[in-house]
């Protein structure tokens, strides 16, 4: 039988996290990891897992590798697509309640907890997230209180719908992502998901931070702009979200 969900791993250099992973991703699902050019024994440890590893197209950046591989889920038999980053801060158990949303739902995120966010990624960090968060939710009239979440399940559907629409390359995917989906009018969930620390030293830096404030004002003056000219396909009635 099939697996029903793909799980996407975005990878660059995530030799010892993957391994931490390997016990808590659930066996029924498949497992693709998609890496940006790691230099590490990634590769090695994805293989050695049973896991089907492919090079990322499009560029570098994160943004490339998840269009990739929803590129590659769309040539499989899978159902869902589920995607978590691959550097341990995200639970793979913590999917299922983000999979089961997709009965009503086009597209899921996991909200983290903010308290865990302070945490392990400092009050700076928190406050753009928080802020960016509003702002979009504002903008598009939904609620979407974690917008740079790494937790994302999606239904094939909506895979179809966004792939030929996403452009971004880098960490501005997750904005792609939700003003497509806003665009293209389907409906966005959302769960609460846990957080940890991760595993080996963090790519984002205080510079990539500050660009997630620039990045979620440009998409929503983009949708600002796409509302003046009342050429928007969102149905905000149903996209209220699920907890």
């Amino acid at each position: 039988m099939a697996n029903e969900v793909m799980l996407l791993l975005p990878t660059l250099n995530e030799e010892k996290a993957l391994k931490a992973l390997a016990n808590e991703i659930p066996d029924t699902f498949a497992v693709l990891v998609i890496d940006g050019g790691s230099a590490d024994g990634t590769k090695a440890a994805a293989e050695a897992l049973g896991y089907t590893f492919l090079q990322q197209k499009f560029g570098r950046g994160k943004g490339c590798g998840v269009r990739t591989g929803m590129e590659q889920f769309l040539q499989s038999g899978c159902q869902y697509l589920a995607m978590i980053d691959a550097d341990y801060t995200n639970d793979p158990r913590e999917l299922a309640k983000m999979v089961a949303l997709l009965k009503d739902y086009d597209v899921a995120l996991g909200s983290r907890d903010p308290q865990l966010q302070r945490e392990l990624l400092g009050r700076f960090s928190l406050f753009i997230n928080r802020s960016t968060s509003w702002l979009v939710s504002r903008a598009y009239r939904r609620d979407l209180p974690d917008i740079q979440t790494g937790y994302w399940a999606f239904s094939r559907r909506a895979v179809e719908a966004l792939l030929p629409r996403l452009k971004a390359k880098g960490f501005e995917i997750e904005y792609d992502i939700v003003y497509s989906a806003w665009r293209l009018g389907l409906r966005i969930g959302w769960a609460p998901v846990t957080f940890r620390q991760r595993v080996g030293a963090s790519k984002f830096t205080y510079y990539l931070r500050l660009k997630q404030i620039y990045y979620g004002v440009a998409y929503i003056a983009r949708s600002l702009w796409f509302m003046a000219l009342g050429t928007f396909a969102s149905d905000g009635a149903r996209n209220e979200p699920q907890r």
